[in-house]
């Protein structure tokens, strides 16, 4: 185990949880922005990931992530443990780019597709604003 993780990533791991593992994919990366907060977004992913009919693992407002997996009811060519990440960087106060991640390039290629499609659909639908 200590030779297949950064050394700085154990805390993140001991504390519950570390993206790592999605930072140097380069091929399952897929990005769009968005005008809306990081607090719809974070909530129009949530409930994205259930339409798809995948778990949550991990989801952090703060930190701007949402980790699923199970995309296999979904999308055929997957295992059901493959994770998917989204990730939601805060540009301003309105915008946010919203990146799609998984070690499965074909599936990270299909779920960002599936998921920027309901995701600007929600966008086209009128908002309630989430309660603080």
């Amino acid at each position: 185990m200590l030779t297949s993780c950064s050394v700085l990533d154990y805390p993140s791991r001991i504390a519950g949880y570390s993206t790592q593992k999605f930072e140097n994919e380069k091929a399952g990366r897929f990005e769009q922005t968005f005008d809306t907060s990081k607090n719809l977004a974070f909530n129009d992913t949530l409930a994205v990931i259930k339409e798809l009919r995948a778990r949550v693992t991990h989801k952090n407002l703060k930190k701007g992530f949402v980790i699923a997996f199970d995309f296999s009811k979904s999308f055929d060519y997957c295992l059901d443990s493959t994770e998917v990440g989204f990730f939601i960087e805060e540009l301003n106060e309105n915008s946010v780019k919203i990146t799609v991640i998984s070690n499965n390039s074909l599936l990270a290629r299909n779920v960002s597709y599936k998921y920027f499609e309901l995701l600007t659909q929600k966008r086209a639908e009128p908002q309630e604003q989430p309660e603080e």
